[in-house]
């Protein structure tokens, strides 16, 4: 798949893990919506889709693409940083897992609903919006998108015709009732953002903090085991994360998986197959078979171990708009929390 290096104002501002959410009243909050990160390049002939790394999902998503396309033609070209996400028929928001199928088809229409929700506007326009605050940014968002409902279903079913599949992503000034409403409805977490801070693209930084209520992070596949009983292609995963410039293991993972995700795995990984360890130091994995760690997988876990091990992982979906060589460990090992 051929990729494109965005220039790196607009490639994706990226967030810091935080325990806790900053307050004050510099601060406003906005879900972490649990689906794949895009900015959208949007003109009134075309809209691209483009992922962290680069891949290009216009085709896997055609009516997001004509909803911003329409939006475009009366509004003009504009760049959008949000969140593509898998709805229900109500317009309810699904967990990433119901994205799979569409996120890596390569022929015909994909199944399943889609919307994008916007959440930054890095420049309408020929103007560039990149350097000023989150406050001005959002005003922009509001005004480009005014008459666009915001991200809940309930408000979205406002959003009529060729648009519906575009939504103004919510965001509150006040941490306390959305957390509360994170929480009821199982949302994966919250982010702060500082409504004074610049958009850093292609930059983690503070000025946007992430409070995940969930386990669940990215991993990197370094091997996988031999199938056993009635499983067929594989038995778990070996996944790790980068640390210090080694690859560290981080266990095994060996559920959350269906048949059809089994054989699209196996295929995968079919060609990465090699015969060392691509872990540092090598793990005691029986019978494992090593690849080259290039695969990008999602994973809940209820913890990690003190040794820096993951316990009760499951397997979440693949992410290839995330970078291998991007990944490192976001949650501390309970010891190392416990005495920060």
């Amino acid at each position: 798949m051929a990729r494109v290096t965005l220039p790196s104002a607009f490639r994706p501002m990226l967030a810091t893990a935080g325990t806790e959410l900053p307050r004050g009243t510099g601060w406003t909050y906005e879900p972490k919506w649990d689906g794949m990160r895009i900015i959208a390049t949007v003109d009134k002939r075309r809209a691209r889709l483009w992922t962290r790394n680069g891949n290009e999902k216009s085709a896997q998503f055609p009516e997001v693409a004509d909803a911003l396309v329409t939006i475009a033609a009366e509004r003009g070209p504009v760049v959008l940083d949000g969140e593509l996400i898998a709805v229900d028929s109500g317009g309810a928001a699904l967990r990433f897992g119901a994205l799979q199928g569409r996120i890596h088809a390569t022929r015909g229409v994909p199944e399943g609903r889609a919307v994008f929700v916007a959440f930054d506007c890095l420049a309408v326009g020929d103007e560039t919006l990149v350097r000023e605050p989150w406050m001005e940014r959002r005003a922009a968002l509001e005004e480009y998108l005014d008459g666009l409902a915001g991200g809940s279903a309930a408000a979205a079913r406002g959003n009529k015709g060729r648009a519906a599949g575009v939504r103004l992503g919510e965001t509150s000034r006040t941490a306390g009732r959305l957390l509360q409403r994170a929480r009821a409805q199982g949302w994966e977490g919250l982010i702060a953002k500082d409504i004074d801070a610049p958009y850093h693209g292609g930059a983690r930084s503070n000025a946007w903090v992430k409070h995940k209520l969930e386990a669940r992070q990215e991993f990197v596949v370094g091997g996988f085991t031999a199938p056993e009983g009635g499983r067929t292609h594989l038995g778990a995963l070996l996944v790790g994360y980068h640390d210090g410039g080694a690859l560290r293991f981080a266990g095994a993972v060996g559920t959350g998986f269906d048949r059809a995700t089994l054989a699209d795995l196996a295929r995968r990984l079919a060609p990465l197959n090699r015969r060392t360890s691509p872990f540092e130091p090598k793990p005691a994995v029986r019978g494992a078979t090593w690849v080259t760690p290039s695969l990008v997988v999602e994973v809940r876990y209820n913890e990690m171990t003190d040794a820096g091990k993951l316990r009760q992982p499951v397997f979440i979906g693949l992410r290839d708009d995330k970078r291998a060589a991007e990944v490192t460990l976001e949650t501390q090992p309970a010891r190392r929390r416990r005495s920060a």
